[in-house]
């Protein structure tokens, strides 16, 4: 049974869905839309969401079958002992694998564009230990900053709002150029950016009320950043001439460079402090994710004990991804183990318990 302590309301659920999709992808999603979308791009960002309700659905089927556990807990009821704990170590690989990802990335754009001689060791351990002190709290209080760092997205549509001054819609047409095939093609590339919707597997059994209302609360979380992307897609291709977009590896932020007030120079620097808060929220919780595995097998539920050898492991991962072709293999990796972990052992689980008539305890 979960304690009273760590219980979360449906709408605090949301709000860690949306603190766990939303991170470094934003700055370069418009970059690669454009490249294979052409103006569509926003379209392929919708596509991609839609895909990504419909993955919600499957690990909500899943996990409303064992209400009280988690998936590192419920696994073994169905596959066995032995099978479900290796897959357990599995999900585990796929959480850290993904937490030094996400760093290094971070890591690589914080330093191309503010701290150009800050040593790399040095942005990640400091990133890691503010990720830490969030990390090693329950869910309940995870939750409640990340109600408080969702204002960030609101903040950061405004500051957006101002490219359209030098918009112009043209840009984007013909919307169809590219041809639905290359639609398709990047709304699969869209897809990872909006991971991290895979966080139900963890703090399902944490949210409070009935199983439709949890369904929905996930939902709105991801239709949320769905839009967020969206737009933010939609602004840049607005902005940028298709000429121009293949040379901007991090289109919002070239977006605001331009744009200063009497008081404010750098709206652009603005922007990218709330997108560090962001990632930080997200690294968070993919940090406590491992931490929950770890804690499950090795220190009877308490993850507080796993979060520093967890981090210790991503930022091993981290600094081993220096090298453009290194980055590039993660990319591959991530993108063959987010579609075997998040959509397609889920999809045979949850087959398999049916089938089964495996369920609650």
């Amino acid at each position: 049974m979960i304690p009273e302590k760590n219980r979360i309301t449906q709408g605090q659920l949301m709000f860690f869905v949306m603190q766990s999709q939303v991170g470094v992808g934003i700055l370069s999603l418009p970059h690669k839309m454009q490249a294979i979308s052409k103006g569509a791009g926003w379209i392929s960002t919708l596509i991609a969401g839609l895909a990504v309700q419909v993955v919600i659905l499957i690990l909500w089927a899943l996990c409303r079958r064992f209400p009280s556990d988690t998936i590192f807990s419920f696994l073994p009821k169905i596959t066995g002992n032995l099978l479900g704990n290796l897959l357990g170590f599995a999900y585990i690989g796929y959480f850290l694998f993904f937490t030094g990802t996400l760093l290094s990335k971070f890591a690589d754009i914080t330093g191309k564009w503010v701290l150009l001689t800050t040593p790399r060791w040095a942005l990640l351990i400091l990133t890691l230990l503010t990720c830490i002190y969030l990390a090693k709290e329950n869910v309940r209080v995870m939750a409640r900053m990340f109600v408080i760092s969702s204002l960030t997205i609101i903040v950061m549509v405004i500051l957006s709002l101002f490219g359209y001054t030098n918009a112009n819609f043209s840009y984007m047409f013909p919307i169809l150029e590219a041809g639905w095939w290359k639609i398709i093609k990047g709304a699969n590339e869209a897809l990872f950016p909006l991971v991290g919707y895979e966080v139900l597997l963890v703090i399902y059994s944490f949210g409070e009320g009935k199983e439709g209302g949890k369904l929905k609360a996930a939902s709105l979380g991801n239709m949320v950043i769905t839009l967020f992307y969206a737009f933010e897609v939609f602004t840049c291709l607005v902005i940028f001439s298709p000429g121009v977009m293949p040379f901007v590896s991090e289109p919002p932020l070239y977006m605001l460079k331009g744009f200063s007030f009497q008081i404010i120079q750098r709206i652009d620097l603005i922007f990218f402090s709330l997108w560090i808060f962001i990632v930080g929220t997200a690294t968070s919780s993919w940090l406590y994710m491992s931490s929950a595995g770890f804690g499950h097998f090795f220190h009877r539920g308490d993850h507080k004990k796993a979060v520093l050898y967890a981090a210790l492991i991503v930022f091993i991962l981290a600094m081993i991804a220096q090298d453009p072709a290194i980055t590039d293999l993660y990319d591959r990796i991530l993108k063959t183990a987010h579609y075997t972990f998040a959509i397609g052992l889920p999809l045979i689980l949850l087959i398999f318990s049916y089938f089964s008539g495996t369920r609650r305890a």
